[in-house]
């Protein structure tokens, strides 16, 4: 699923385009080799793996050196901020010393299909690199030791600013975006993000970005006990949430966003800034109102479940 494609000159550096590899690392032995060995069995080989490790105490510095002191393997293992796993990503995203053409979002405990990086490289080639580009895929899901439970959503609306106003379909750990995206990105650093892959998918959608979701799943997602976020996809879960929303996180997040958005404020395109501009007066406004707001911000959920939840925040006005 894509947005526009834009038909200007895309990447035509004659050598291989780069790809550097940002992973966000804490105490995550248990599962750390796997992931390592899934980079090295990519198809895709023009690659180098940058991790920042968080202040573990169960030996990851040590499994990733080792990684990297393998033959063909580049990158370096960096001391992280220690301020929480947004944040761990964004060092990555600001680090002077990482230059590449695409840059992969990677979770320590998760397993890349070999074709991951191809088909996004493929894709990421086809645009012009003036142009913010962000891929990303659906997963398959998997328990701790590995064993298949099912696949993320798969997401047949195309993705835009309206969209990610309200929600996030590109989950990080299938992230693959050009230099100019992560330049915007990094505009935001020092906002207080819910989170890097949201703000990127709205930073690159309302910076007139393209945005692709591919249908077919690129990583095992494992699904654990430590997982900073997981998927989220069971019913307890999801009504935990609904009710959080309700308490105040789903206005808590907007307020979030909208201080990151505002870092790229001169970037945004001016259907991008009007929409944004509506979605943010829904709060101050009468029922009425909102809902007119709600259609002029051009807001959309990929899910019909998704959308009706929404109606209920702008009703209660918890928008």
């Amino acid at each position: 699923m894509d947005s526009l494609l834009p038909t200007n000159t895309p990447h035509s550096d004659p050598l291989p385009a780069q790809v550097a590899i940002l992973m966000g690392c804490y105490n995550g032995a248990a599962h750390l080799a796997a992931q390592l060995d899934s980079f090295r069995a990519q198809t895709y080989p023009h690659w180098t793996l940058w991790a920042s490790d968080d202040g573990s105490s169960d030996g990851t510095p040590a499994l990733i050196e080792a990684f990297l002191a393998q033959p063909g393997v580049a990158g370096r293992c960096l001391a992280g901020p220690q301020r929480g796993f947004c944040e761990n990503f964004m060092s990555l995203i600001s680090h002077p010393d990482i230059k590449a053409q695409y840059y992969a979002f990677a979770d320590q405990d998760d397993i890349w299909l070999d074709d991951k990086l191809s088909r996004a490289v493929a894709w990421l080639e086809q645009v012009d690199p003036a142009v913010p580009a962000l891929y990303c895929s659906r997963t398959r899901l998997t328990d701790e030791a590995g064993n298949l439970v099912g696949f993320s959503p798969d997401y047949r609306k195309p993705p835009g600013f309206g969209n990610a106003l309200l929600q996030n379909i590109a989950s990080g750990n299938t992230m693959v975006f050009n230099h100019k995206a992560r330049t915007l990105l990094q505009k935001a650093h020092g906002a207080p993000l819910v989170v890097h892959d949201w703000s990127l998918y709205q930073i690159v959608s309302g910076c007139g970005g393209v945005v692709r979701f591919d249908p077919t799943p690129t990583v095992l997602y494992r699904q654990h006990g430590n997982n900073q976020i997981g998927n989220g996809m069971s019913p307890l879960r999801r009504l935990r949430n609904f009710m959080a929303a309700h308490a105040g996180r789903a206005a808590g997040w907007n307020d979030r966003n909208y201080q990151a958005l505002m870092c790229v404020a001169d970037d945004l395109t001016a259907e991008s800034a009007s929409q944004l501009a509506a979605f943010r007066q829904i709060r101050q406004r009468g029922l009425l109102a909102r809902l007119r707001l709600c259609r002029k911000a051009g807001v959309y959920h990929q899910q019909a479940i998704g959308m009706l939840t929404t109606l209920t925040y702008v009703l209660l006005n918890r928008l």
